[in-house]
């Protein structure tokens, strides 16, 4: 992500490195993914509270901790160590991430409830409204834009579809990587006549046949690889959370154009990220694990099923 992200920066200068070209694609349907599993796992899921309580809890720990070792370490005052523990307005996708939680027990009525061809019908508009290819069209521009709740609620309601209505395609691989050659040739010929954003109608179909060519992949429930995927899933978001972390951000972007010169580029685009990953992921085990041993854990768990009483009458 922050490939294509420093990728961005270079094109908005007239210079676009060649190795972020392959990159480009990484990042911008990155959080329509999320959404996107999010509605594929969630639609058919009983509500609980707790998915939410813990988004929050997650959001407001992790940022306190990061904040906590630049204040140890002298680049922040005690003023930022205290704002760190509200930073739900900081995380753009947080906030709207839980606003879709908090909507889905309605959303997954509806969306249970109608035809397919109903269903369709939803998101084609829902799509009209909060989806751009161009300037202006469709009306994504007008009833929101990448970043709004339509457009997270719109992704989360097309994974309940691919859930409840799986569409009969074998070839999810070859569309991804049609996809890819297609989303590349227009960011590096047609950036700004063609929208490439969350809600671009591209980045939207990328996300959907990246999702289904993964679901459809035979991966045996045992071995390294399965062991290793489902032992860093339940921290990604936190990977989120940590990086986007309002007095870490800048300082991490800083240092991947200070040393990008240094370090043959493809290697180093490798090392940048996985040891930002890695890290992320060993914090969040760090909390998870003194959560667990604290009774933090417990706590939370008695808060969730108290609140799940209060929302079920």
């Amino acid at each position: 992500m922050y490939a294509v992200h420093s990728g961005r920066t270079h094109k908005q200068h007239g210079d676009l490195p060649h190795y972020m070209v392959s990159f480009n694609t990484i990042a911008p349907h990155a959080v329509d993914c999320f959404v996107l599993i999010s509605g594929f796992f969630l639609i058919k899921s009983e509500f609980k509270t707790e998915r939410i309580l813990r988004t929050v809890i997650s959001t407001i720990s992790l940022s306190f901790i990061v904040a906590l070792i630049l204040y140890l370490c002298n680049s922040i005052d005690i003023t930022s160590l205290f704002k760190s523990l509200v930073p739900l307005y900081n995380y753009w996708f947080i906030n709207k991430y839980i606003a879709v939680l908090l909507l889905s027990p309605f959303i997954n009525k509806v969306c249970n409830s109608i035809t397919k061809k109903q269903y369709q019908i939803l998101i084609g508009s829902l799509l009209l409204l909060s989806s751009q290819l161009f300037n202006l069209f469709p009306f994504g521009e007008l009833y929101g834009n990448g970043l709004s709740l339509l457009w997270m609620v719109t992704v989360y309601i097309t994974g309940g579809y691919l859930r409840l209505h799986t569409p009969k395609f074998r070839y999810w691989g070859v569309a991804t990587l049609i996809l890819i050659v297609i989303y590349n040739t227009c960011y590096i010929y047609f950036l700004g006549t063609i929208q490439l954003g969350n809600n671009s109608l591209i980045t939207y179909t990328l996300s959907i046949t990246t999702f289904m060519w993964f679901n459809s992949l035979a991966i045996p429930d045992k071995g390294f690889i399965p062991g290793i995927i489902k032992f860093i899933a339940p921290n990604t978001l936190a990977v989120y959370i940590i990086h986007s972390q309002q007095y870490i951000a800048t300082d991490l972007m800083q240092a991947f154009h200070k040393f990008i010169g240094y370090i043959p580029n493809f290697l180093y685009l490798y090392i940048f990220c996985s040891i930002v990953f890695i890290i992320s992921v060993i914090i969040d085990k760090i909390r998870l694990m003194i959560f667990k041993y604290s009774g933090i854990d417990n706590l939370v768990n008695k808060i969730a099923i108290k609140l799940n009483k209060l929302y079920k009458g």
